[in-house]
């Protein structure tokens, strides 16, 4: 953090690139003074271009450009081009836009066009983040078919987003998919998209349209899913027991406040050997004695998160004490605590 207060006072010109009898950040060699900036935003990298000729053949390095954060700014579509152009090297990995949905000016910058030059020109290009952003004009189709990670936060998608005409075999990269308070996202399109690609990590975080039917059409395309998080999904037993029939080979499961699951759907994971990660974080229809059951007969479960779960008598000193080679975790929010206390 001092190197980035030095390149910080450079940037103001308290420091200089020039002969100096004052120690500098010119004095550093080029791995080291790149790793300086890898610390500045991309507003401070353009801006330190302005520094000398060094600084600026530096930030122009492919290293500085492979993950790319663009939404702490409010883009129109002529900075995006800009950026695109001149900028955002060809070796970018991960890009992060964030859209206009929230805001007075619903135009939003992401075209099919834009989308066409990212597929074209940035084949490195794997993990695509979009937040708030209205994709009724842009198709899935249009995406790269070199993303292996699409997330989407807090974005509007029509009835047939996810259907594709044509690029479907490209599409088949996509092995990760999160989704976050996406509340158009029903069970039509998880099918979908399921079905076209060979998903190892799936994350649905707020998507309420998702049900037990919802769930029962995709599980036989999720066989090789490996990584599962499920949060504010309208799930019963009914969807846990196929999930722990059919995905033999997760690796971490998440399930976030379903507070209507009960013992009978927590013992159908006793199944699933592979497991290693269990989230059960206020899920309060369990009982402290299935917990037990179900985490003793996993093998290789090294980490148990019961966070927001309040056990009655020593109900967490049992589950601690019966796994001794796992971290269990038990904490609380402030909330949590104030209902605790009284």
């Amino acid at each position: 953090m001092e190197m980035v207060k030095m390149s910080a006072a450079v940037h103001y010109g308290e420091t200089s690139c020039g002969t100096s009898t004052t120690p500098s950040l010119s004095w550093l060699p080029d791995s080291v003074l790149l790793e300086v900036l890898s610390f500045l935003s991309v507003r401070d990298l353009i801006r330190s271009c302005r520094v000398c000729k060094r600084w600026k053949r530096l930030i122009l390095d492919k290293s500085l450009w492979r993950y790319v954060d663009l939404t702490p700014y409010k883009l129109n579509s002529k900075i995006l081009w800009h950026l695109l152009r001149h900028w955002l090297g060809t070796s970018m990995q991960t890009l992060k836009l964030k859209g206009l949905l929230k805001s007075v000016k619903k135009q939003e910058f992401l075209t099919p066009a834009v989308l066409q030059v990212l597929e074209k020109r940035y084949l490195c290009l794997e993990y695509l983040h979009l937040q708030e952003t209205n994709l009724r004009s842009v198709g899935y189709d249009c995406l790269p078919s070199t993303l292996k990670t699409l997330e989407l936060s807090e974005c509007e998608i029509p009835l047939t987003w996810f259907k594709t005409t044509g690029k479907t075999k490209d599409l088949l990269k996509l092995e990760n998919l999160i989704l976050n308070k996406v509340s158009s996202f029903s069970n039509q399109h998880l099918e979908i998209v399921c079905s076209q690609s060979s998903l190892k990590s799936l994350c649905l975080s707020g998507t309420y349209r998702i049900n037990d039917i919802g769930v029962q059409k995709v599980v036989p395309y999720l066989k090789g899913l490996e990584h599962l998080k499920l949060n504010e999904c309208n799930i019963t037993d009914i969807a846990l027991h196929l999930i722990c029939c059919h995905l033999k080979h997760l690796k971490t499961l998440a399930l976030i406040d379903f507070r209507y699951l009960t013992d009978a759907g927590l013992a159908c994971l006793s199944g699933v050997k592979t497991l290693e990660k269990l989230w059960l974080d206020y899920c309060i229809g369990f009982s402290a004695r299935s917990i037990v059951t179900v985490s003793v007969s996993l093998p290789v479960l090294n980490f148990l998160s019961l966070n927001g779960i309040l056990f009655e008598s020593q109900g967490i000193d049992e589950i601690q004490k019966s796994l001794p080679h796992c971290t269990v975790s038990n904490a609380f929010s402030s909330m949590d605590n104030v209902l605790k206390n009284t």
